[in-house]
């Protein structure tokens, strides 16, 4: 009886522990990612032509399949003739490398919040660069969405809309920026989490 009544406690032992674990497993799974989409112009002295020029650009970011690499950028400079167009997307961060900033929008129920895209790109004045956009979705009607962005070349700034009066740059401010910014709920496809590699974030300038 006494050997019965013992293997019974340890099998109960034992399923408790399975249970455990599995729980502890299910919760440490990471939640999928979100992902930004997000198309307009600004009103911008960044070429260095001492003129306000419009920057036109079309961005995109997220996790796909548990890594940070979807995502697109086109950006075109009309004061300087800079084109920008993606070649990879490297990482999709938020603002500061948290979430503290990520809310959810009353009307939409989508997220709100700050992104960084970051990858590679080609241009047509400076080659290939490492790009940083700054990218905020403010919830809607959108007036408060924000971009800028960053190009860098081995180390060193060669473009950046982020060093002007009024940065950063709001989006149908009554200055005659305009577009949209927007953030979306994660889907099956988006089951990995924020991070990557963003060497024009860590220039400095």
């Amino acid at each position: 009886m006494r050997t019965f009544a013992g293997a019974g406690f340890a099998l109960c032992i034992a399923v408790a522990l399975v249970a455990f674990t599995a729980q502890r497993t299910v919760s440490a799974h990471p939640a999928p990612c979100d992902f930004l989409t997000g198309g307009g112009f600004i009103m911008t002295t960044a070429s260095g032509q001492h003129e306000v020029a419009k920057g036109t650009f079309a961005i995109g970011g997220g996790c796909k399949h548990g890594e940070p690499t979807w995502g697109h950028l086109e950006y075109h400079d009309h004061s300087s003739g800079l084109n920008a167009h993606w070649l990879e997307i490297t990482a999709y961060l938020a603002e500061g490398d948290g979430l503290g900033d990520t809310g959810t929008d009353p009307k939409t129920k989508q997220p709100t919040g700050t992104r960084l895209v970051c990858g590679t790109a080609r241009t047509n004045l400076y080659g290939d660069v490492d790009f940083m956009v700054r990218a905020h979705d403010h919830g809607e009607p959108g007036t408060e969405d924000q971009f800028d962005i960053r190009l860098t070349q081995n180390g060193a700034l060669v473009y950046t809309t982020e060093n002007e009066p009024g940065m950063p740059h709001e989006l149908n401010d009554g200055n005659g920026g305009g577009g949209n910014i927007q953030l979306h709920k994660p889907n099956p496809s988006t089951d990995g989490q924020l991070g990557g590699n963003c060497p024009a974030r860590a220039v400095v300038f």
